[in-house]
């Protein structure tokens, strides 16, 4: 089985490095949905997600119907046996129409990963596809949503990256969107002061009012190229999540980056490579016990079961 995979209308940064395992796969063909003309502006329009949430929004297929068709006939011809894959990022730019006739057509397996929580704007118009479309697989990384909506799981793609030369050192990290969890991510560092534990933290679309905690950032998104080397400079990574929030990607990297990590989620208890000595779960900041930033733990090493390769090999035994 050869598989073709969307991986989105535009250049993703953290995605690019999420899958980036699978460009050194010979089994898998990665190929963006965007095409290279001068009406760039009018086609990122016509697939605007709030003009398509509802329903989508008809002819978008001629943006490139001919591109794409000839890269579907060309990888059929290549490989006798094709599955096309796509994200809840990638689905929207195409129509159900189109990938039914390629379906028809080209005799394709369809898989479709939602790495976004299904209650999710992102996810709102991929779910909209998986109701008219026959898919032969989808998977959502959170394995909730897998078992309420009767999809299949898997629970991360990352590939593991060369950690960059680490910058002025903190004892704990976060870095993220506010989606509820400023509350606990403020308490966690005035813990984390009364200790006299360094941390660096930043809150981006932070909700509610003034005032603001002096020494944490605030409203300043990092590219991940950034995050990877404060990953680098730190000790404990700090897995915060509000209500059902899903697992946050700080749980993966410390996983991957043989770091410590703090988490208010009970889920990572039931998570791969799950350490209860080098994961501390809390419930309020106070139960973050200085001890643990203190005991030598020999974490152990990562053996590379995030890396969508692997789900690439789940998929071949699903369809051999």
């Amino acid at each position: 089985m050869h598989y073709l995979m969307f991986t989105g209308g535009e250049s993703n940064e953290l995605f690019d490095i999420m899958f980036s395992d699978l460009n050194k796969d010979a089994r898998v063909t990665m190929e963006s949905g965007l095409p290279q003309h001068d009406l760039k502006g009018l086609y990122k329009l016509h697939h605007a997600r709030s003009l398509n949430r509802r329903r989508p929004a008809p002819f978008r297929y001629v943006w490139e119907s001919s591109r794409m068709e000839a890269l579907l006939r060309r990888t059929s011809e290549a490989h006798r046996d094709l599955c096309l894959i796509f994200n809840n990022f990638s689905l929207p730019y195409f129509e159900p129409s189109q990938i039914k006739a390629w379906q028809r057509r080209y005799g394709v397996k369809l898989v479709l990963c939602f790495i976004d929580r299904l209650s999710s704007y992102f996810a709102a118009e991929a779910r909209m596809y998986a109701d008219n479309i026959r898919f032969d697989a989808i998977y959502s990384y959170y394995k909730k949503d897998a078992q309420s909506a009767g999809y299949d799981y898997f629970d991360c793609y990352y590939s593991k990256q060369e950690l960059p030369e680490s910058g002025e050192k903190a004892a704990t990290y976060f870095w993220g969107s506010d989606t509820g969890r400023r509350p606990m991510v403020e308490d966690i560092y005035k813990r984390l002061n009364e200790l006299g534990i360094s941390s660096r933290m930043g809150i981006c679309y932070a909700q509610g009012e003034e005032p603001r905690l002096e020494g944490i950032t605030y409203d300043k998104p990092k590219d991940y190229g950034q995050i990877m080397k404060d990953i680098a400079s730190a000790d404990v990574l700090l897995d915060i999540i509000a209500g059902e929030g899903g697992v946050s990607l700080r749980y993966y990297e410390a996983v991957v980056y043989g770091r410590k990590l703090i988490s208010n989620n009970p889920e990572i208890k039931n998570m791969r490579y799950y350490d209860p000595e080098s994961m501390l779960l809390i419930k309020k900041a106070q139960d973050i016990d200085p001890g643990f930033f203190e005991k030598d733990i020999a974490i152990k090493p990562y053996d590379g079961g995030f890396s969508p390769s692997c789900w690439v090999n789940e998929l071949d035994a699903r369809f051999s």
